[in-house]
């Protein structure tokens, strides 16, 4: 399984190495505060990394997929730090080159056909009310993964990344109301699927 390396381990490759500074009689200070921002942006890759990981993983459906798919991401966003002004600009930058990414795996391999639902406890350990979650959890995993990846995504983004219509529409490159539409069709879609497997309400 790939590792994700520290970002604090990267050194950025607009910045000299401190040898090449002190022999360009750059100031102390100004190696400071290139690796305060080093430091910064490190923390803001480390915010996102989890949240990337699982928008991939429900796009693949593979966790070493998405793992390396999230590792190359944060890399190249790395390598272009100081092309993002904003947070906004990375959040998007993120999700866009990561789904953008999971849509050429999915198109060079058949999509996995692993449950959301796997991995869970074994229910005969679990009170009752846990079981029936568990169950829940495993249908609507079930339901996602029968959905087609353009409609998966918009799920995902919008109720599990809690992004806002406006930001999903720049992350998949459509138009707000393609956003909705699809969003809406998706929900449609989810409900019909979920009520085949009797579950009335998640």
């Amino acid at each position: 399984m790939a590792q994700l390396v520290p970002f604090r381990s990267f050194r950025h490759p607009s910045r000299p190495g401190p040898e090449s500074a002190r022999s360009a009689g750059e100031e102390g200070s100004a190696e400071d505060r290139g690796e305060a921002h080093e430091d910064a942006f490190a923390a803001l890759m480390q915010r996102y990394r989890e949240a990337l990981r699982a928008f991939t993983f429900r796009l693949v459906g593979d966790p070493y997929v998405a793992e390396e798919i999230c590792q190359d991401t944060l890399l190249k966003a790395w390598q272009q730090a100081t092309s993002f002004r904003v947070e906004a600009h990375l959040r998007a930058w993120l999700f866009r080159v990561a789904r953008n990414s999971a849509i050429d795996h999915l198109r060079r391999r058949r999509p996995c056909t692993e449950e959301l639902g796997q991995g869970h406890p074994d229910p005969a350990t679990l009170p009752e009310e846990e079981v029936e979650r568990a169950w829940v959890i495993s249908c609507l995993g079930e339901a996602l993964s029968r959905l087609p990846p353009v409609y998966r995504e918009v799920v995902e983004l919008r109720y599990f990344q809690q992004l806002e219509y406006a930001e999903i529409a720049r992350i998949l490159e459509i138009p707000l109301g393609t956003v909705k539409s699809r969003l809406a069709y998706a929900l449609n879609r989810l409900s019909k699927i979920l009520r085949e497997q009797g579950v009335d309400r998640c």
